[in-house]
Protein backbone atom coordinates (compact mmCIF):
# COMPACT_ATOMS: atom_id res chain seq x y z
CA UNK A 1 0.00 0.00 0.00
CA UNK A 2 1.33 3.76 -0.94
CA UNK A 3 1.91 5.76 1.47
CA UNK A 4 0.10 8.78 1.72
CA UNK A 5 0.14 11.96 3.65
CA UNK A 6 -3.38 13.97 4.50
CA UNK A 7 -2.88 17.64 5.24
CA UNK A 8 -5.88 19.33 7.10
CA UNK A 9 -5.74 23.35 6.57
CA UNK A 10 -8.38 25.37 8.54
CA UNK A 11 -9.54 28.15 6.72
CA UNK A 12 -7.66 31.60 7.29
CA UNK A 13 -9.39 34.38 9.85
CA UNK A 14 -12.07 36.07 9.11
CA UNK A 15 -14.28 38.79 10.48
CA UNK A 16 -16.69 36.61 12.00
CA UNK A 17 -13.99 34.46 13.62
CA UNK A 18 -12.70 37.53 15.45
CA UNK A 19 -16.78 38.05 16.23
CA UNK A 20 -17.04 34.46 17.90
CA UNK A 21 -19.85 34.08 14.94
CA UNK A 22 -21.15 30.57 13.95
CA UNK A 23 -20.45 30.66 10.37
CA UNK A 24 -21.69 27.45 9.46
CA UNK A 25 -22.76 27.81 6.03
CA UNK A 26 -22.78 31.11 5.26
CA UNK A 27 -20.44 31.98 3.00
CA UNK A 28 -18.11 34.81 4.79
CA UNK A 29 -14.65 35.81 3.03
CA UNK A 30 -11.10 35.71 4.53
CA UNK A 31 -10.25 39.24 6.06
CA UNK A 32 -6.85 40.85 5.80
CA UNK A 33 -5.60 38.84 8.56
CA UNK A 34 -6.57 35.73 7.13
CA UNK A 35 -5.19 36.43 3.95
CA UNK A 36 -1.91 37.06 5.44
CA UNK A 37 -2.22 33.95 7.42
CA UNK A 38 -2.59 32.15 4.00
CA UNK A 39 0.07 33.50 2.30
CA UNK A 40 2.29 32.87 5.34
CA UNK A 41 1.77 29.15 4.61
CA UNK A 42 2.16 29.71 0.96
CA UNK A 43 5.71 30.69 1.59
CA UNK A 44 6.36 27.80 3.96
CA UNK A 45 4.95 25.13 1.59
CA UNK A 46 6.76 27.04 -2.04
CA UNK A 47 9.27 24.14 -2.29
CA UNK A 48 6.60 21.81 -2.56
CA UNK A 49 5.42 20.56 -5.83
CA UNK A 50 3.38 17.28 -7.14
CA UNK A 51 0.65 18.25 -4.15
CA UNK A 52 -3.21 17.69 -4.26
CA UNK A 53 -5.27 20.70 -3.34
CA UNK A 54 -9.12 19.31 -2.51
CA UNK A 55 -10.83 22.59 -1.20
CA UNK A 56 -14.42 23.45 0.79
CA UNK A 57 -16.29 25.57 -2.10
CA UNK A 58 -17.12 28.16 0.71
CA UNK A 59 -15.05 31.43 -0.31
CA UNK A 60 -12.72 31.67 3.17
CA UNK A 61 -11.08 28.48 2.33
CA UNK A 62 -11.35 28.51 -1.56
CA UNK A 63 -9.06 31.50 -1.40
CA UNK A 64 -7.06 30.16 1.22
CA UNK A 65 -6.30 27.35 -0.76
CA UNK A 66 -6.03 29.58 -4.21
CA UNK A 67 -3.06 30.82 -2.55
CA UNK A 68 -1.61 27.88 -1.70
CA UNK A 69 -2.14 26.38 -4.89
CA UNK A 70 -0.19 29.19 -6.30
CA UNK A 71 2.83 28.75 -4.43
CA UNK A 72 2.43 24.52 -4.92
CA UNK A 73 1.56 24.97 -8.59
CA UNK A 74 -1.50 22.77 -8.22
CA UNK A 75 -5.24 23.34 -8.90
CA UNK A 76 -7.55 23.61 -5.97
CA UNK A 77 -10.50 21.42 -6.57
CA UNK A 78 -13.52 22.52 -4.93
CA UNK A 79 -15.64 19.31 -3.03
CA UNK A 80 -19.13 20.14 -1.93
CA UNK A 81 -18.28 17.11 1.27
CA UNK A 82 -16.04 19.93 2.92
CA UNK A 83 -17.80 22.50 3.13
CA UNK A 84 -18.35 23.50 7.18
CA UNK A 85 -21.10 21.57 9.11
CA UNK A 86 -24.57 23.56 8.99
CA UNK A 87 -25.78 25.49 12.42
CA UNK A 88 -28.67 26.48 10.97
CA UNK A 89 -30.60 29.18 12.98
CA UNK A 90 -27.39 30.04 14.83
CA UNK A 91 -25.26 31.30 12.21
CA UNK A 92 -24.34 35.04 12.50
CA UNK A 93 -24.78 34.70 16.01
CA UNK A 94 -21.95 34.88 18.59
CA UNK A 95 -21.36 32.18 21.15
CA UNK A 96 -22.18 34.57 23.62
CA UNK A 97 -25.80 35.40 22.38
CA UNK A 98 -26.31 31.87 22.03
CA UNK A 99 -25.17 30.97 25.65
CA UNK A 100 -27.40 33.69 26.98
CA UNK A 101 -30.55 33.19 25.08
CA UNK A 102 -30.95 29.35 25.20
CA UNK A 103 -28.39 28.07 28.28
CA UNK A 104 -29.79 24.43 27.91
CA UNK A 105 -29.30 24.17 23.98
CA UNK A 106 -25.68 25.89 24.00
CA UNK A 107 -24.72 24.12 26.90
CA UNK A 108 -26.01 20.51 24.93
CA UNK A 109 -23.94 21.78 21.67
CA UNK A 110 -20.79 22.31 23.78
CA UNK A 111 -20.90 19.08 25.07
CA UNK A 112 -20.79 17.41 21.79
CA UNK A 113 -21.73 19.34 18.71
CA UNK A 114 -21.88 16.48 16.56
CA UNK A 115 -24.46 15.08 18.60
CA UNK A 116 -27.07 18.13 19.59
CA UNK A 117 -28.29 19.74 16.52
CA UNK A 118 -29.45 23.35 16.23
CA UNK A 119 -32.38 24.47 14.50
CA UNK A 120 -32.53 23.45 10.96
CA UNK A 121 -28.64 22.72 11.28
CA UNK A 122 -26.59 19.63 10.27
CA UNK A 123 -25.78 16.28 12.19
CA UNK A 124 -23.22 13.73 12.03
CA UNK A 125 -25.05 11.56 9.91
CA UNK A 126 -25.07 14.06 7.20
CA UNK A 127 -21.68 15.10 7.61
CA UNK A 128 -20.35 11.87 7.53
CA UNK A 129 -22.45 10.79 4.60
CA UNK A 130 -20.60 13.62 2.46
CA UNK A 131 -17.23 13.76 4.27
CA UNK A 132 -16.25 10.19 3.11
CA UNK A 133 -16.46 9.97 -0.22
CA UNK A 134 -13.72 12.92 0.25
CA UNK A 135 -11.48 11.30 2.53
CA UNK A 136 -11.68 7.98 0.02
CA UNK A 137 -10.88 10.54 -2.88
CA UNK A 138 -7.70 11.66 -1.46
CA UNK A 139 -6.20 8.60 0.39
CA UNK A 140 -6.97 6.82 -4.11
CA UNK A 141 -5.02 9.86 -5.26
CA UNK A 142 -2.13 9.28 -7.09
CA UNK A 143 0.16 11.92 -5.14
CA UNK A 144 1.22 11.12 -2.21
CA UNK A 145 0.33 14.30 -0.53
CA UNK A 146 -3.02 15.82 -0.26
CA UNK A 147 -3.96 19.26 0.94
CA UNK A 148 -7.59 19.28 2.24
CA UNK A 149 -9.02 22.70 2.98
CA UNK A 150 -11.97 22.86 4.89
CA UNK A 151 -13.26 24.00 8.54
CA UNK A 152 -12.96 22.97 12.18
CA UNK A 153 -15.79 21.36 12.81
CA UNK A 154 -15.50 19.58 9.28
CA UNK A 155 -11.34 18.51 9.93
CA UNK A 156 -12.26 17.33 13.39
CA UNK A 157 -15.36 15.30 11.88
CA UNK A 158 -12.41 13.86 9.59
CA UNK A 159 -10.08 13.10 12.14
CA UNK A 160 -13.00 10.99 14.06
CA UNK A 161 -13.60 8.72 11.31
CA UNK A 162 -10.29 8.53 10.24
CA UNK A 163 -8.05 7.41 13.48
CA UNK A 164 -11.87 6.15 15.30
CA UNK A 165 -11.37 8.77 17.86
CA UNK A 166 -14.77 9.68 19.84
CA UNK A 167 -16.74 12.62 18.68
CA UNK A 168 -16.14 14.13 22.17
CA UNK A 169 -12.45 13.51 22.19
CA UNK A 170 -12.28 15.70 18.60
CA UNK A 171 -14.16 18.32 20.17
CA UNK A 172 -11.10 19.19 22.82
CA UNK A 173 -8.27 19.41 20.11
CA UNK A 174 -7.69 23.06 19.29
CA UNK A 175 -7.42 24.09 15.44
CA UNK A 176 -6.15 27.43 15.05
CA UNK A 177 -7.26 29.22 11.59
CA UNK A 178 -5.11 28.55 9.02
CA UNK A 179 -3.39 25.74 10.86
CA UNK A 180 -2.28 22.33 9.35
CA UNK A 181 -3.19 18.80 10.92
CA UNK A 182 -1.80 16.14 9.36
CA UNK A 183 -2.36 12.22 8.85
CA UNK A 184 -0.56 9.47 7.88
CA UNK A 185 -2.39 6.48 6.05
CA UNK A 186 0.08 3.42 4.90
CA UNK A 187 0.66 -0.40 5.95
CA UNK A 188 -0.55 0.14 9.44
CA UNK A 189 -2.93 2.20 9.24
CA UNK A 190 -3.37 5.86 9.70
CA UNK A 191 -1.69 7.47 12.52
CA UNK A 192 -1.77 11.43 13.31
CA UNK A 193 1.37 12.95 12.62
CA UNK A 194 0.91 16.26 13.88
CA UNK A 195 -1.95 18.45 15.36
CA UNK A 196 -2.41 22.24 14.65
CA UNK A 197 0.77 23.24 13.42
CA UNK A 198 0.44 27.03 12.56
CA UNK A 199 4.20 28.61 13.86
CA UNK A 200 3.87 29.93 10.51
CA UNK A 201 1.39 32.77 11.30
CA UNK A 202 3.55 33.85 14.34
CA UNK A 203 7.13 33.92 12.49
CA UNK A 204 8.95 36.37 10.16
CA UNK A 205 8.54 35.97 6.63
CA UNK A 206 12.58 35.04 6.38
CA UNK A 207 11.88 32.33 8.08
CA UNK A 208 9.17 30.22 6.29
CA UNK A 209 10.54 29.13 2.79
CA UNK A 210 10.19 24.75 3.22
CA UNK A 211 10.26 25.31 7.41
CA UNK A 212 9.24 22.01 8.31
CA UNK A 213 6.48 20.27 9.92
CA UNK A 214 6.55 18.70 13.18
CA UNK A 215 6.89 15.12 12.04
Amino acid sequence: MTKKHLYFVRHGKTEWNGQYRFQGKSDIPLNEEGRLQAQSLASRLSGWSGVRILTSPLSRALETSAIIAAACGAVAEPQEGLSEMGFGAWEGRSIFETETSDPQAFREWKNNPFKFVPPGGEGFPEIQNRLLPVLDEALSSVQERIFLISHGGIIRAALSLLLDLSQESVWRMKLSNCSVTAVESGKRGKSLLFLNDDIHTVLPAVFLPNLPFSS
